[in-house]
């Protein structure tokens, strides 16, 4: 069994809506090869394996035909101008990637899989949101409740995981919780359904790294009586103190603390972890995920 399994192909530096967009692909390639460095350093054994491409029927678990069809046929989305069958293409790739690193973990190859562009959890069942295409953790967390098994999903992206709560918000046997700020995009997550597992820990701006801890305390706290048998993390690092797009200022330190008390307190559990969010594509997203994966996997 391998310390670490990691999904990564070249083609995910395509991942470009304009040049001056936020999210460019580049932070996929920065994180993966941060990532094995990282890993190397720690004395950490991985492995790495490519994507494949998401089914409909897959597809269809949280997302409509027609929409399905409007992305993978038309190749036309709200996040990009015109006909962009690039950005299609590799959407559909994010998906069956999170589900490659899904099977990795199902078939005892690790405990800790990553997939750095997966967590896109903005997407709702009919369109795209939030620079999110398909929603690849809701798809994959279906996936295994369909089989009886338990998912918690904890988001520590800087915004509220609006998408993959409405997703999985009548599956008794998914919860999630995300740790975000609140007053910034999406603008929703203020509160809780605790009799649906749709729990929410929302921040002020400025909130640093005991916030963080906190809420990760609370989570964990909540996973007493729920008992996962797989855990997810949307690993977004846009609440790193200098990302462009939140007001939170997590360190890397705190980031990184944040994922050993999961680990420490699930240390026999499957840990699949998608990289969500993160605008310093040069800079601190890549190091955040890296450590973010690093203490997961240790």
């Amino acid at each position: 069994m391998k310390d670490l399994e990691i999904v990564h192909d070249p083609s995910y530096e395509g991942w470009v809506f304009d040049h001056h967009h936020p999210t460019q692909g580049r932070r996929f390639t920065n994180g993966y090869n941060q990532v094995i460095a990282h890993a190397d350093a720690a004395g950490l054994s991985h492995n790495t394996i490519g994507p494949f491409h998401v089914t409909d029927s897959e597809l269809q678990l949280a997302h409509t035909p027609e929409y399905i069809d409007q992305v993978l046929t038309q190749h036309t989305s709200n996040e990009w101008r015109g006909e962009r069958s690039d950005l299609s293409t590799l959407a559909s790739l994010f998906a069956g990637g999170t589900l490659a690193a899904l099977w990795a973990l199902q078939n005892g190859e690790t405990l800790t899989a990553v997939h750095l562009p997966g967590a896109k959890h903005h997407a709702m069942a009919n369109t795209s949101s939030g620079f999110c295409v398909f929603n690849d953790f809701a798809i994959a967390a279906r996936l295994l409740a369909n089989d009886g098994f338990r998912v918690a999903i904890l988001d520590v992206d800087a915004h509220h995981g609006d998408g993959v709560e409405a997703l999985c918000l009548d599956e008794p046997d998914i919860l999630t919780y995300s740790i975000h700020q609140y007053g910034i995009f999406p603008g929703t997550g203020l509160t809780s359904d605790d009799e649906r597992n749709a729990l929410n820990w929302p921040l002020p701006a400025r909130a640093g790294d005991r916030d963080l801890r906190d809420g990760v305390a609370d989570f964990l706290l909540t996973l007493r009586a729920f008992k996962p048998h797989y855990i997810f993390i949307t690993g977004g690092a846009d609440g790193h103190k200098q990302d462009p797009l939140a007001e939170l200022e997590y360190s890397l330190d705190g980031m990184e603390s944040a994922m050993r008390m999961v680990r420490s307190a699930y240390d026999s559990t499957p840990i699949l972890f998608g990289g969500a969010g993160g605008y310093q594509p040069d800079g601190a997203t890549p190091l955040a995920w890296a450590r973010m994966v690093t203490a997961l996997a240790s």
